[in-house]
């Protein structure tokens, strides 16, 4: 070999050197670029869930779905709920149930939970409703209502908090084939359902939480039982009943 093929061969080396050189640096930056980008979701699957609240969870006479009661009871309310506004979890806690016991279980009242959609704004939210509505696919509606709302600070405190893998954990607590809630989740079955809510509640004239449409008449508020009841007995009257 002569010294200028010599030379030749020293330099396609060291340009094939250069080559590996330069894609073993693209390569080790796409990687540390990709491991940035992940690193939240690699947090966020590593992230062990909190303990949550498991309350006790009463029966709902009837149920279906969202709903509960006889469908055919001479007085229908629909609530338009959100999981986030603290309202709602008293009314759920206090007059709710006792509309529950003296009114649906006695078959005049038929009850329907709606979600307000994104009435109030909370990212999380529409979220926790779409998880309560696949609860609902295993009958489950009324028991996940209720451990949403025992739950409302941990889950809705913070504003970008991720809730995905809390939500399932209360799938589990209530006993539900978890896959399929998440199936349910992923798919996002119920996110038009839950835009549509907030449509209909727009439509009736709702801009807070929680408010009832009783028979066809609005009631806002956390209003005490006793308020309830002369709505319900007065619609029960109108009613014939």
């Amino acid at each position: 070999m002569t010294n200028r093929q010599a030379i030749r061969e020293r330099q396609k080396r060291r340009k094939r050197q250069q080559r590996m050189t330069t894609m073993l640096i693209i390569s080790g930056a796409a990687l540390i670029i990709a491991a940035i980008f992940m690193m939240p979701t690699i947090r966020d699957t590593l992230t062990p869930v909190a303990e949550f609240v498991q309350p006790e969870l009463n029966p709902r006479p009837m149920s279906q779905a969202n709903a509960m009661g006889d469908p055919n009871a001479p007085v229908v309310i629909e609530e338009f709920s959100d999981f986030g506004c603290g309202h709602c979890g008293t009314f759920a806690l206090e007059a709710g149930e006792e509309i529950v016991a003296q009114y649906v279980a006695t078959g005049k009242v038929y009850f329907i939970y709606s979600s307000a959609g994104s009435i109030l704004g909370h990212p999380n939210t529409p979220i926790a409703a779409e998880a309560a509505y696949c609860a609902g696919d295993q009958n489950k509606f009324w028991e996940y209502h209720d451990i949403v709302f025992a739950n409302q600070t941990a889950l809705f405190a913070n504003l970008n908090a991720k809730i995905d893998k809390t939500l399932s954990a209360f799938a589990e607590a209530l006993g539900m084939d978890v896959a399929d809630f998440e199936t349910c989740m992923d798919r996002g079955k119920y996110s038009d359902q839950v835009q549509q809510d907030g449509v209909e509640a727009r439509q009736a004239g709702i801009n807070s939480t929680p408010s009832f449409v009783i028979n066809g008449k609005l009631v806002v508020g956390n209003l005490p039982f006793e308020q309830f009841q002369t709505e319900i007995e007065a619609a029960l009257a109108a009613a014939g009943q």
